[in-house]
């Protein structure tokens, strides 16, 4: 069954937010709400991203500096070229073969073919949009070439214009302090051209022409951004940004950090730097001992490994710009020997209480110090060849002793000594006491922790059990003469042994086992599909003795059961409840069972089940508006559950036509809707009048 809802309404909107487009008539007409069937859903619409690739084999594989080129809006019967670059980022050269243009208008100057790129070089090409009418256009270039990812793709997209549009736009324009600068802009459109410049979104007063030119230029200006809006008889347009970069006066280089005298080990390598100032590009000349060091052209130098004669050796450098240049104080290179390991400290294993000695063995320059740590922490006072622990605790097991051993040109530390601390056997849960009924048994356990592989021995009173040598131990059938029997374990390792408390047992006399449930039945009546529902029946022990439950059979198509185990012990009294879910898959009628068995003496307990599958009621409400009687790109849809708003936007790109379906919506609650209006530029109107449903 469909219920349906016609509201309608007619406003005038202008879609005017930067610049007037004119008045068009927007309505929400036909809002309808449907149910049962006929809902579409809503799919989103992007744009897909371009994916990349790489390919790590050696030969020739090309990357495009753009994997689409957008030309904006040109006008009829002109053209516009961008630039599209290719570059072989592979091992091999490239042999471009031929490339395949589709698209009105868009083409390659000079073409594609037969264009050899060597690895690791590039090639550039004009690409051209001449469209021939008004309209957008889309169309990709296909590159055929030799390369691994051949054929290589780049979208293609313009819209040619009849009426007010910019062919040529401002270009970014770069001049040194105290030059001036000037932007340009070419456009087409009807009637008389106006011109309004601005910088950084501020009018420049006076600048009005299809050129302008600033005043000369300062520091402050780098980065500024130039745009320009062209006027005719129908509208504006607004350029893109042209970026204005002002770049210093050449300043002659200075020195700001000289290099540093360095300290390092024979065999290593040294590394000297410098920090200058001065209009680019700076040029470095390092020397040694005054003369030059042959390719050591950049701002820091790392010699080779170094040898005992090139101890105390001097190091400077020259900084060159086009203005003069400059050279660095001298930086003293002093080679020594560092210390060095000649025995590691050794594991230890100690019982607790005891203490251990670690020991290290080190030779370098000079006199040598050391520092143990212990687990990465500085130890107080350690600083000899050797460290003793204090009397060692539980807490010390495992624990990680290290030395760092320190000479006059640097450090080394040692491999980590661990310590292995015996500890004796601790229980951590005594066994606990139990009460059966006359036949059963009865199971005492015990946890405990201690050093390597623990043993049991369980003890009835004061007499060893055979055979009872686990962290448990369970009791063959009990008689009422067992009652009041106690049962402890030791535990033993090869650090000690700790005896449990004891634990006493209690036999009762057999009593009586009765498991009842709730009721025999349970009825879902109608679930929807994709949902479920839940029912409860409860199992209560009557008797007088633990139940033990030992299984849960449930038949039936949709149906399942949780909340009782088998193995699960029901005491006197107590009660066990068992959840059964119904989540049929499909409609009518479904039946079943579930079924306990115990140890009562009314086992098995039955309920019988029964529910119907029933078809989920799904809503949507339909929107629909007059066209616009300007000229737009699409519409936007907004919803709200508050008159008034705040709206959300439900399509995530411009609807072209002039209806939406929201299936969105759920049953009992209120929509309110408005429309809004989009031309080419994203330009978008205020909003429509407000329109609301309400579903069923």
């Amino acid at each position: 069954m469909n219920a349906h809802t016609n509201l309608r309404s007619q406003t005038l909107v202008t879609l005017n937010r930067r610049a007037p487009l004119g008045i068009f008539a927007l309505s929400l007409a036909s809002l309808a709400l449907l149910s049962l069937a006929g809902c579409v859903g809503l799919t989103g619409a992007g744009t897909p991203a371009a994916k990349s690739g790489s390919n790590s084999t050696p030969s020739g594989t090309l990357a495009a500096s753009a994997t689409s080129l957008n030309f904006g809006n040109v006008a009829a019967g002109s053209s516009s070229p961008q630039t599209l670059t290719l570059t072989n980022t592979g091992t091999a050269a490239v042999m471009i073969s031929q490339a395949t243009v589709t698209g009105a208008g868009f083409s390659v100057i000079g073409g594609m073919s037969s264009v050899s790129i060597a690895a690791g070089l590039s090639h550039s090409f004009q690409v051209q949009f001449a469209p021939t009418g008004a309209g957008s256009v889309s169309g990709n270039i296909s590159i055929a070439s030799d390369a691994t990812d051949s054929p290589l793709a780049v979208s293609l997209s313009g819209t040619g214009t009849t009426g007010l549009a910019i062919t040529g736009q401002p270009a970014n324009q770069s001049v040194t302090a105290g030059q001036a600068a000037t932007f340009s802009v070419v456009a087409t459109g009807t009637g008389t051209l106006t011109y309004q410049w601005k910088k950084s979104g501020a009018a420049i007063s006076g600048a009005a022409a299809a050129s302008y030119t600033t005043p000369v230029t300062t520091s402050s200006e780098n980065g500024a951004q130039f745009t320009v809006v062209v006027t005719d008889s129908s509208g504006s347009l607004t350029s893109n940004a042209a970026i204005l970069t002002v770049t210093a006066a050449a300043v002659a280089p200075s020195i700001t950090a000289q290099p540093a005298n360095r300290t390092i080990t024979a065999g290593q390598s040294a590394t000297f730097n410098v920090t200058a100032t001065g209009t680019a590009p700076l040029t470095y000349q390092w020397k040694k001992n005054g003369a030059v060091i042959s390719g050591s052209n950049s701002a820091s130098y790392t010699t080779p490994a170094t040898v005992a004669s090139d101890n105390n050796a001097q190091f400077t450098v020259t900084v060159t710009n086009s203005v003069s240049n400059i050279a660095s104080n001298a930086a003293t290179l002093t080679v020594d020997v560092p210390p060095s390991i000649t025995a590691q400290p050794a594991n230890r294993t100690v019982n607790s209480g005891q203490t251990a000695t670690f020991s290290v063995s080190a030779t370098g320059t000079g006199t040598l110090s050391y520092q143990w740590k212990k687990d990465g922490n500085t130890i107080g006072g350690a600083t000899s060849a050797s460290y003793t622990t204090p009397a060692t605790v539980t807490s010390d097991n495992g624990a990680s002793f290290t030395v760092t051993v320190t000479g006059i040109s640097g450090n080394v530390t040692s491999n980590a000594a661990t310590l292995t601390v015996n500890v004796p056997p601790s229980i951590i849960t005594q066994p606990a006491s139990k009460t059966v009924s006359t036949g059963q048994t009865a199971t005492f356990s015990v946890s405990a922790t201690g050093t390597g592989i623990l043993t049991y021995q369980w003890k009835k009173g004061v007499t060893p059990i055979s055979g009872a040598t686990s962290s448990s131990y369970t009791t063959p059938a009990t008689t009422t003469a067992d009652s009041g029997a106690q049962f402890s374990v030791t535990v033993t390792n090869r650090v000690g042994n700790i005896t449990s408390n004891a634990a006493t047992l209690t036999v009762n006399a057999a009593g009586t086992l009765i498991l009842n449930a709730s009721q025999t039945s349970l009825n879902f009546s109608n679930v929807n599909l994709g949902s479920n529902s839940i029912l409860p029946v409860i199992f209560t022990n009557g008797g007088n003795a633990d139940v033990t439950i030992s299984g849960v059979t449930i038949s039936g198509a949709g149906y399942t059961a949780s909340g009782v185990q088998s193995g699960q012990i029901v005491k006197p009294g107590q009660a066990a409840t068992l959840n059964v879910t119904f989540a049929p898959a499909g409609t009518g009628s479904l039946t079943g069972s579930v079924k306990l068995t115990s140890n009562a003496t009314n086992s098995p307990s039955s309920v019988t089940l029964s529910g119907t599958g029933v078809q989920a009621v799904s809503h949507s409400v339909t929107l629909n508006w007059t066209t616009s009687a300007s000229t737009v790109s699409g519409y936007n849809v907004y919803t709200s559950a508050v008159s008034g708003g705040p709206y959300t936007k439900l399509n995530s790109t411009p609807i072209t036509a002039t209806t939406y379906v929201d299936t969105s919506v759920q049953s009992g609650l209120t929509y309110f809707y408005v429309a809004t209006s989009v031309d080419s530029s994203s330009v978008e109107s205020a909003d429509s009048a407000e329109v609301s449903a309400i579903i069923p």
